[in-house]
């Protein structure tokens, strides 16, 4: 799929306009986000991990500018550990999600039909400028943070000069003090399976 029906196919998807979806595959192509080549008929085609990277913009702010600390912020939080009731009671909070990948990559497992379809219906991605982040399916909720920055937190134990220099690197942080309006939107699992299908295609079982 070429630039231009991948834009009209994540316009349609998503409910945003075309030339918002242009304004974020340029924003996230000048900082190494987006698939790059040439132009024309010998243009790369659109890959699975370039729509997923379109879709947590779209979700995490309406604004093109913050793209790019948006894909790289969201992309990168991993499952959260740190309740171990919940951890008892919900195994991996959700039975398909692995605990060691990024959310980045756990949507792109649902985008390239890697996660059983009937896992994911009913499931929705949320996502919030103050930085949370979760899924949630009919089976329950998978919660998403900075899981590394919470280790060096803990890391520190006492010492508070360690342990003010990891708050002042952590971007949740940062966010929950500076976001005035905490903007917060979702989008269902099952949107990010049907754009999936419509780049890669894939026979039903």
């Amino acid at each position: 799929m070429k630039q231009a029906e991948f834009i009209s196919l994540m316009s349609e998807g998503l409910g945003v306009e075309e030339k918002t979806i242009r304004m974020i595959v340029r924003t996230l192509r000048e900082a190494g986000l987006f698939t790059t080549g040439a132009r024309g008929v010998n243009a790369p085609d659109i890959t699975p991990l370039d729509a997923v990277r379109v879709i947590i913009a779209v979700v995490a702010s309406p604004s093109p500018s913050r793209a790019v600390r948006d894909v790289k912020y969201f992309g990168s939080l991993k499952p959260d550990r740190r309740d171990e009731e919940s951890y008892s009671k919900w195994g991996l909070g959700l039975d398909w999600v692995d605990e060691n990948k990024t959310l980045e990559e756990t949507l792109l497992d649902c985008l390239s039909n890697r996660v059983p379809h009937h896992k994911i219906m009913m499931g929705e991605l949320h996502l919030s400028e103050d930085g949370k982040a979760y899924i949630t399916t009919d089976t329950g909720r998978q919660d998403y943070h900075q899981r590394e920055q919470w280790q060096a937190l803990m890391d520190a134990g006492e010492n508070r000069k360690v342990r003010n220099a990891v708050l002042a690197s952590w971007e949740h942080m940062h966010r929950i003090s500076n976001v005035k309006v905490n903007r917060s939107a979702n989008i269902y699992l099952e949107i990010l399976h049907q754009i999936g299908f419509e780049i890669i295609g894939w026979e039903v079982d």
